[in-house]
């Protein structure tokens, strides 16, 4: 609900002075500047919502002859509505009274302020975002140090990760954090039993760390237990967990350092499941490589292969997303394709049935992004800016108000102007187009990050700073 604020501005020659409301005669208020001065002032000015006193807010004063320069400052649990940059130029004579109004509506149900993002991730049962200045903020599951706040220490609400800034990207595996910094080079944090942190140790890390011999980098992805990078020459590398071969260097052995994916040129974006990688190239195709029992390699079989192989049928593709054993396509016409395991609807053409090629998402029209990592849930963003979902909901992860199981895509529920989406294992987070992020799903572990404990099948704000 919008609740006006008023700050009443008077001018008495020569003293400007903030006029309080008999009731506010005790609160802090009043600021005598001579009329004639220029600079900035800043006072605590008394906040009233439906005449009721809510406390004191910070109204900056830039003075200069006749005309004044009004700040409105922020008020926790609220976010002002207007004026739209929180400032007005207002001029008053000598004398003479003048009132101005700030709109502001609260900002979630918790009464924390909001926080904003720029992109987003998720693992296990952790959540990232970057926000905009490339500083990075956690929140969640830290079993592993996967927050780099320097502690392993659960947090329910956004934390900075530490020493680490000028960020381009970010991702995640199930334990583990990536960041992509604007030169070019990758740092990781968290879970490091396989490697995956890519320094050249098995030494997990809460704290920020860099990738070893890894350079001109141009996008990241997580498996659940390996990493990938794309490099500016279109090749990809891979380190971490090695079991189904899943690096795609033609071998089963885990490495703690970046190995070069065999045979694969032209790489346009990469992906990464649970022991299975994929890889989009410049003519449209998608190639894969790992892990194959469910089909989630996508040629026609059910075998693995250590190095990468064609998913069979598909071309014209713009986008690529795994989840734990099925594996995202968007094609440039806007249609979803999935493969893969499909034991709880996660392919989405309402069947359960398990597929090792492609087949096409039903209904599902005009999608502009994709979201995968999610055990046995999917999701997607169409150009309406609505988010949908489907497969596994034990959690509400699909964000639909149940926590039935769906076969076809359905719509989060109340969620608009969405801008980007991101599964975890069993929760999913949004942004919107005024930077507010959104989660719903599990919250055993805080990754919802509105400062409790408790699911929500329905998205709920994420609080913060």
């Amino acid at each position: 609900m919008k609740k006006r604020i008023l700050f009443f501005l008077l001018l008495l020659s020569p003293f400007f002075t903030l006029a309080l409301p008999r009731e506010a005669a005790a609160a802090k208020g009043t600021l005598a500047v001579v009329t004639q001065d220029s600079g900035k002032k800043q006072i605590d000015a008394p906040i009233y919502v439906d005449g009721v006193l809510k406390g004191t807010g910070k109204v900056t004063l830039s003075l200069a002859p006749k005309t004044y320069l009004v700040k409105f400052g922020e008020m926790t649990g609220y976010a002002i509505v207007s004026p739209r940059s929180g400032k007005k130029s207002v001029q008053v004579k000598s004398g003479k009274k003048t009132s101005l109004k700030a709109t502001y509506k609260k900002s979630s149900s918790t009464g924390a302020s909001s926080f904003t993002a720029t992109k987003i991730a998720a693992g296990w049962a952790h959540t990232i975002a970057l926000r905009s200045g490339g500083a990075v903020w956690a929140w969640g599951d830290n079993s592993y140090g996967q927050l780099a706040d320097g502690t392993n220490t659960n947090r329910k609400t956004p934390v900075q990760v530490s020493g680490i800034t000028s960020v381009s990207a970010i991702e995640s595996g199930v334990y583990h954090t990536i960041a992509l910094r604007s030169g070019g080079a990758v740092w990781t944090w968290g879970d490091n039993s396989y490697g995956q942190l890519g320094d050249g140790t098995n030494t997990s890390r809460n704290i920020p760390v860099q990738v070893n011999g890894l350079a001109n980098v141009t996008a990241i992805a997580g498996g659940d237990y390996h990493t990938i990078a794309l490099r500016n020459d279109g090749t990809a590398w891979a380190w971490g967990n090695n079991l189904s071969g899943q690096l795609g260097d033609g071998t089963s052995t885990n490495s703690n350092t970046p190995v070069q994916v065999s045979g694969l040129t032209n790489v346009t974006a990469i992906a990464g499941g649970d022991f299975h990688t994929i890889a989009l190239r410049n003519d449209g195709t998608v190639w894969a490589w790992g892990n194959n029992s469910y089909g989630q390699l996508g040629d026609g079989t059910n075998v693995s292969s250590a190095t990468p192989v064609q998913v069979s049928g598909l071309t014209n593709v713009s986008a690529i997303e795994c989840g734990v054993f099925h594996t995202i396509a968007l094609k440039n016409d806007g249609t979803v394709w999935v493969w893969g395991a499909n034991d709880h609807g996660q392919i989405g053409n309402g069947t359960n049935t398990s597929s090792n090629i492609p087949v096409q998402v039903s209904g599902l029209m005009n999608a502009t992004a994709i979201a995968g990592r999610g055990y046995y849930h999917t999701a997607a963003l169409k150009n309406d800016g609505t988010a949908w979902a489907w497969g596994y909901n034990a959690h509400g992860q699909l964000g639909d108000g149940t926590t039935t199981d769906r076969n076809t895509p359905v719509q989060v529920s109340g969620l608009t102007n969405v801008t980007a989406i991101a599964c975890g294992t069993y929760h999913a987070i949004a942004l919107k187009k005024d930077g507010t992020a959104w989660a719903w799903g599990y919250n055993g572990y805080g990754q919802l990050g509105n400062g409790t404990i408790t699911n929500s099948n329905v998205p709920v704000q994420v609080n913060g700073r």
